[in-house]
């Protein structure tokens, strides 16, 4: 190694061991005024709580904002215009209850305490890696109910309760409509249109509400996603379609 190479190799060195020096000094200052886990008080106080009425009242308004929000961009025409899979028709959905999950939890933080965040936040990863659900929505609403024992667990029943009752009222409410995906293919377009017709039919006696329809001219196929009560799912529709369809010569299929 020459005599240049050594220079330089120290110079590097030193380099680098101020800048450790530094960033160990910058460290030191940020967390020198933090308080450390043990001296932070997140408890909530338990029913007193109740009697927070300037809490409650930010609590309802926050809620309020947080799913107008998500409404208007769950809703924007753009996104309806080119709704064209059952998954889309239940992004509305999520979209609630993602902003209702990330409305708590920034409430939550800068009420009672900034490690609930850290704490919401891997629990939520456990259970989007580690959970069996295939359904997204039994996945979030899975998180909501892990948000609820974890205010329990804070002395924080009220909100808890408030919580609960938010979430109960939005299950009720996006869930009293499914989309349901129907497939239909024909020997010929005359027949598939025919067909369509018989559906179209079917559909308005049935109360089912029309989300979206395509049409392949070149393989006498269709596909029809339909909006309809919860209690009816799947097997009603079969039933509904077996009477109406008999006798059409069709391939039909329902569900994804």
């Amino acid at each position: 190694m020459s005599w240049k190479q050594s220079i330089l190799l120290l110079a590097l060195q030193t380099l680098l061991w101020v800048d450790a020096a530094a960033a160990q000094s910058l460290i030191s200052d940020a967390t020198r005024n933090l308080p450390i886990a043990n001296e932070v008080n997140i408890g909530g106080g338990g029913w007193a709580q109740i009697y927070n009425q300037a809490e409650l009242a930010a609590f309802a308004i926050d809620v309020v904002v947080a799913l107008a929000l998500a409404t208007l961009i769950a809703l924007h025409p753009m996104r309806r215009a080119a709704r064209s899979k059952t998954i889309d028709f239940i992004l509305p959905r999520l979209f609630a209850f993602y902003a209702l999950i990330g409305m708590v939890v920034g409430f939550l933080v800068d009420q009672h305490g900034y490690i609930i965040g850290f704490v919401v936040f891997g629990i939520g990863a456990l259970l989007r890696f580690r959970s069996n659900l295939d359904d997204p929505v039994d996945t979030v609403e899975m998180i909501l109910v892990t948000v609820l024992g974890l205010c329990v667990g804070l002395d924080l029943p009220v909100m808890a309760i408030l919580i609960g009752a938010v979430s109960w009222v939005l299950i009720w409410v996006s869930g009293r409509r499914l989309p349901i995906e129907l497939r239909l293919q024909a020997d010929s377009m005359e027949r598939l249109e025919h067909a369509l017709d018989r559906v179209h039919q079917i559909a308005r006696q049935e109360q089912w509400k029309e989300g979206y329809l395509h049409r392949s001219h070149s393989k006498n196929t269709a596909r029809m996603i339909f909006l309809l009560h919860a209690s009816i799912g799947e097997e009603g529709v079969e039933t509904a379609l077996q009477k109406g369809l008999e006798g059409e010569g069709l391939i039909w299929k329902v569900g994804n």
